[in-house]
This record gives structure tokens, sequence and C-alpha cells, in this order.
């Protein structure tokens, strides 16, 4: 009786074993991380580095510096995390950089003025 009381333990453990290592055994789905589209357009008299019209996962920090042409100053962003600061942005001469973080689809906008109009 000992025996065959013995030989059942083994061989249950020895199922409930194999079935665990089956190739068969679900495995979670990673769930592809949430992503959003930023939409960068600029008015005339300038233009926006780098180009970053594209989709990004959630929460990627995006910095574009805005750059005018010959006769252009920046004037403001619209649509950026840096909307409200005072038009003294700074990456250059004349340049403007802004950061956008990435956490719905975002248009940014531009916007570039004639260096006499003030």
């Amino acid at each position: 009786m000992k025996n065959i009381l013995r030989d059942t333990i083994l061989i249950s453990f020895l199922f409930l074993f194999i079935n665990s290592c089956s190739k068969d055994a679900s495995v979670p789905e990673e769930q592809a991380p949430t992503q959003y589209t930023l939409t960068v357009t600029t008015s005339e008299g300038g233009f926006v580095t780098p180009d970053a019209n594209r989709t990004y996962d959630a929460g990627a920090l995006i910095t574009i510096t805005a750059t005018p042409n010959e006769g252009y100053k920046f004037d403001r962003f619209s649509g950026s995390d840096n909307d409200n600061k005072p038009n003294g942005c700074w990456a250059g001469p004349g340049k403007c950089r802004t950061s956008i973080k990435m956490n719905s689809n975002r248009d940014v906008q531009v916007f570039f003025k004639l260096s006499a109009s003030e």
C-alpha cells in the first residue's frame, strides 16, 4: 500500500511539473506603448529644427528650436509647453527653443514676424 501511495504521489508530481513547463503555457502579451502624433507648422519667415513631425511614445519630451530667416524674428509658439513664457527664450542668436511633452496628440505652431514690425 505504501508503494502505491508513493507511486501515485510521484506520478502526480511529475504530471504537474511537466504541465507547468509546457510550451503551450500562455504568456501575457506585452501592451504596445500609447503613442501620440506631433505636428509642427511654421509661419512664413523661419524654420524649426529638428523636423519633429512624427509619432512618439507617451511621455516623450521633444525639444525644437525655431530659427528666423534673415529679416524676420521669432514671435511665439502656440501649443507647446512654453507658450506663456516671455519671448525672451534663447537658443542662440535670434533662436528660440521649446519643449513638448507627448501626453496627447499635439499641434504646435511657430510664428515669426518681420524684424521691422514691432
